[in-house]
Order: structure tokens, then sequence, then C-alpha cells
């Protein structure tokens, strides 16, 4: 689990320093630094601008709008130069040179709007401007779209942050690293030394251990903060988060051309999907025609510098693509009137993990055609180790069987025993550390007969009954091979208050047993072999990683261990009440 969460950890800055990092023999180009952008209410944004050598020509512009600092693009800077793209790279408002204060997200897309509108008023653009990044430097661009600016003609985002989504919470649950995040990018400064990992971890610990309220984590941390109290004053998926997200009337006014990237194990991938998809429904067919989407087995610093190794898995050399040529060749169609970049077959472009192949399609819903349905049952064991595991059957339960259970007692505090958390492998996603772990319920199911494609998300319908207002839940799934590797494939975390929607919080009725649905967190594809078999993980939700719930009915964020109440949890799998896991398959007609 920890190092599964240290690869969030660095969902905004990594692979930054590496990108683009090729040859740069040919420099002979015009950089101005500094440069002021005034917007609209008197603020000064700064822009360091790389320009072709030859100035007597116009030509289009690529643009970058980022909290971290301007310096960080200079590499990616000279490439576009050299290309004959001029490059802008600005600091958001409040950050590196521009002035104002930085309140991530609130600003964005009017400053976007208005950093448009500057640069195709210069006489080096010739009207053309397109925009690209990951992570923060993805969802400010779908921000600058939603404003309308008539000179953006295409965009790249790329792992885009979903605020509320994923990032600072999921699925309304939020995390610790949300200020570790903001500490980084306050001030003006990269802040690079202040974003090490030791600090921050003893000082989640201490909020886990000492059994403080959430709201107060930023008083152990040293200094109170504004946007971190304002956050967790909405806890729910409320207009504040909605706000920063394209209605279906924006999405169908979208006229240009999109190139949305994500990984299968990406952590943004939930906002950089709700962008994809929102548009896919609610878009022109035009625009929709236009927009491709490229998933590869990549973590979120992998979307911008791909690997064929990372977590102990492998992929094939295939899997590390030339993102430099790809943005490229993309600007030079979109921008230039260019050929359409030849590695886009199809407007989806989908990595097959296991078999190590790219796939095509033209549709997401064509990724699979068959739903298999994992029941689950445990008639002679209580399903609470893998040795006395559950079963997962393809048939639905024929009698009524007794529940599976667990009780979790949130001031025990096993969570920071867990040998997941305690795991310091690099190999998080093949290791078997949570094997051990407390509070969970393990279920299998018989060796697959033949080799079936997963494409999509495994989801968990799970019927459950509590005794408390309130308490959170996960399940991961893994494929077991059958040299007894394992393999992850799905988590999905829910907060029971939210469990029909994440708009509005309800109370859980006690002791009445409730259908819970976990959608799953990523979509992914994968063949899973003839002999594997599939692993279900059913738990509570237990780490300093993670915010504490205590299982009472108030605000999570001011609950405290005085708040805390002994969750007795069951977990059902009769013929009235059949929970299962349900895998997307893909199947080919003979």
């Amino acid at each position: 689990m920890k190092n599964i969460f240290l690869s969030f950890v660095f969902i905004f800055i990594s692979s930054n320093l590496t990108l683009f990092a090729q040859s740069t023999d040919s420099l002979d180009i015009h950089l101005k630094l500094y440069q002021k952008i005034k917007m609209t209410d008197g603020t000064q944004l700064s822009a360091n601008i790389y320009m072709p050598n030859d100035l007597s020509k116009k030509y289009p512009t690529v643009l970058i709008i980022t909290p971290y600092v301007s310096d960080e693009n200079h590499v990616r800077g000279l490439f576009f130069a050299r290309n004959e793209y001029v490059f802008v790279t600005v600091d958001c408002r409040g950050r590196g040179n521009s002035e104002g204060t930085f309140i991530p997200f609130e600003h964005d897309g009017k400053d976007g709007y208005e950093i448009i509108n500057w640069i195709a008023q210069q006489s080096w653009n010739d009207g053309n401007i397109g925009m690209f990044g990951g992570s923060y430097r993805g969802m400010n661009q779908w921000l600058t779209l939603k404003q309308f600016p008539k000179n953006l003609k295409t965009i790249i985002p790329i792992a885009s942050v979903g605020p509320g989504r994923d990032f600072p919470k999921y699925n309304n649950i939020f995390f610790p690293y949300m200020l570790r995040w903001l500490t980084f990018t306050s001030g003006k400064t990269r802040n690079g030394k202040l974003f090490g990992n030791a600090f921050w971890q003893i000082k989640q610990e201490a909020l886990y251990k000492k059994e403080i309220p959430f709201y107060a984590y930023d008083s152990i941390v040293g200094t109170r903060n504004k946007v971190f109290q304002k956050w967790l004053s909405h806890p729910a998926h409320d207009t504040f988060w909605q706000s920063f997200y394209l209605t279906p009337e924006e999405n169908n006014k979208i006229q240009i051309p999109i190139l949305s990237i994500t990984g299968h194990f990406d952590a943004d991938q939930p906002g950089a999907m709700l962008y994809y998809n929102d548009h896919m429904k609610h878009g022109n067919p035009r625009a929709v025609k236009n927009h491709f989407l490229l998933i590869g087995p990549w973590s979120h610093g992998g979307t911008r510098s791909p690997k064929s190794k990372f977590g102990g898995l492998t992929f094939g050399e295939n899997a590390v693509i030339d993102m430099n040529q790809l943005y490229l060749d993309w600007f030079n169609w979109t921008l230039k009137g260019k050929e359409k970049p030849a590695i886009l077959k199809n407007r989806v472009m989908y990595y097959e993990m296991g078999t190590n192949q790219w796939q095509y399609t033209t549709d997401l819903t064509l990724l699979s055609n068959e739903q298999l349905s994992l029941y689950l049952e445990s008639t002679t064991t209580n399903a609470r180790d893998l040795f006395s595991s559950g079963t997962l059957t393809t048939s639905p339960p024929a009698k009524d069987i007794l529940p599976d259970s667990i009780i979790y007692d949130p001031l025990t505090k096993k969570g920071i025993d867990n040998p997941s958390y305690q795991d310091t492998s690099s190999n998080y996603y093949t290791s078997q550390s949570y094997t051990n772990d407390a509070n969970q319920l393990v279920y299998h199911s018989a060796p697959l007969s033949k080799n079936i494609t997963v494409n999509g998300k495994i989801s968990f319908e799970a019927y459950i009954s509590i005794d408390v207002p309130d308490t959170d839940f996960m399940f991961t799934a893994y494929e077991i091979t059958t040299d007894n590797t394992s393999i992850f494939l799905q988590k999905d975390y829910l907060r029971a208050r939210y469990r029909n929607n994440l708009e509005k919080a309800q109370k859980v009725p006690k002791n009445e047993i409730v259908k819970y649905t976990f959608d799953g967190e990523n979509l992914f594809s994968r063949v899973l072999k003839k002999g594997s078999r599939i692993r279900l993980i059913f738990s509570t939700i237990d780490s300093p990683e993670i915010q504490k719930n205590y299982n009472s009915w108030i605000d999570p964020s001011v609950q405290s261990g005085k708040h805390a109440q002994k969750a007795h949890i069951k977990l059902y799998h009769n013929k009235k009440y059949p929970s299962r896991l349900i895998l997307p398959v893909k199947t080919t007609k003979k």
C-alpha cells in the first residue's frame, strides 16, 4: 500500500525532469525571460518565451501554464523552438515570477483565456495556439477551454487532475498528501526539499496515532492553510467541485481536436476519464470524432515518460512511446495542417497487458462485450485469511449462507502495522504483503479454463450490513498466476454515507442489508492467463495515508478518537443477496 500510494504522491511532478532529454546541440533560438502578461484585474503573470531563429516569420504557439515554476519547461522550450514553434511557459498566478496569490483551480480558466488572447495579439503568433501538459497542467487546459478563447485550436491534456474526484480526495475520501502538495506549491519557489517524504510520513503518522481530527493536520505540520480548510469544507462533490468541469452545453460547444492521454495505473485517471467521457456523452459529432484517447500501461509520471518496467510489472518495449514525437506530430497536424500522427490508427488506442500489444477501437463502449460475474461463497470457511478463503464461483448461490464478518475498531490503529503499509519494496504491484493485513476478507476463484481478456473496470456489488452510521470500505482484485505471482488488477474505495451518489451524504440504516456498488477506480486492459485464479480482498480502510473515518455520522474531518465507534460489518452472499465481482470481458467471435 505504501509504495502504491507513493506512486500517487508524485502525481504532479514526476517525470518532468527527464522529459525531452534529447540532444540540445542546435540551440540557435531566441529567448525572452519574465515577460509580463497583464490580466484584466491588474495582476501580471510571468512568461518565458522560446522563439525560432527567424523572427521575420509568424509561428503557431505551444503553451503550458504551470504551478511548478517555468524553469521546469526549459528543455521543452528548446525542443519546440527548434521545430518551428514559439513556446510559451507561464507561471500560474502567485507562483514563480507571477504576481498574485496561488489558489489551486480557481483562477486557471480565466487566466488561461486571457493568456491565449495576449499571445494571439503578438507579432510572432500566426493565430494558432495549442496547449499541452500533464497533471495540473492537463486540468488547466480543460478549464481554459471552458472559457472558449477564439485562438485555442487544440489541447493535449495528459493525466488531467480531476478536482474533487481524484485530488484532493477520491470518492469523497481525503488524503493527507493534499497538504503536502499545497505546501509544495505555496509561495513563489518550487520547495522541492520541503516536498521530501520523511517529514510528511512522520506527520501523517502523528495524525493517525494521536487520533486528532483531520482538519487539524495543518496545525500538526506547523502552519494553518486556508486552502486546506476550504477544501475540507466541501466534503461532498458539491457545486464548488462541479464548477471545475464542463457543463453538457459547454461540451457540446467544443469544436477543436483533442488528444487525451492517461495510463492504466495513473492516479489521476478518474479525472482524465471524467473530462473525456463527459465530452463523449455531450459533445457534437464533429468534435467527438476528433477527440483521440491514448491509454498506456503507465503510472501517472509514466504518461509523460513511459517505461517498460515499474512496480514489479514488465511490459514490451513497445510501451515506451516517443512522446516528444507524438506531441510534435499532433501539433503539426492540428496547427500546421500536416498529416495526422501515424500512431493514432483509431480514436481509442490502448495497451493490452499480458500480450503486450497495442489495440485500437473507435469507442470505449466496444472495449468489452460480455460480463463475467464471480459470486462470493464461503460455506466451510470464514474467509478471514489466505488459507481459509472463500470462493468466487460463476453460479449464483443456490441457498442461504451465513455472511462473513469483520469487526473494525478504529481505536486499535492496526493500519499502521499492516504489512502492506510497512512494505518498502519497489515491486508494489506484485507484492503479496497485503495478504497479512488486518480486517479483511479473502476470496479465490477456481483456475481459469482459458485465457480471458479483461477490458474496462472491474466492479464489485456487495450486500453489506453495518451497525454504525458510517464507515469506509475498499476492494482489491488480483490475478494469481500458476507460479503464485500476484498481479494487481483493480481497487476502489467507498465511504458508506456516499453509497448512492457523491453529491449527498446519507446515513446508513443500522443493521440493514444494503447494496453497495464499487465501480472500480481505473480502466485497464489485461489478458488473464489460463490456470490463473482471481483473488478478491474486501477490507476496511485504516491507513495513515488516508483520512481516518471513526465510524461516526459527523463530518469525518472533525471526527477524533472520542467519536470512535466499533463497526460490526457483515458481507452477505446468498440467494437473496448475491454479492459478486464483475469483470468486463472482450470475446472474439469465431
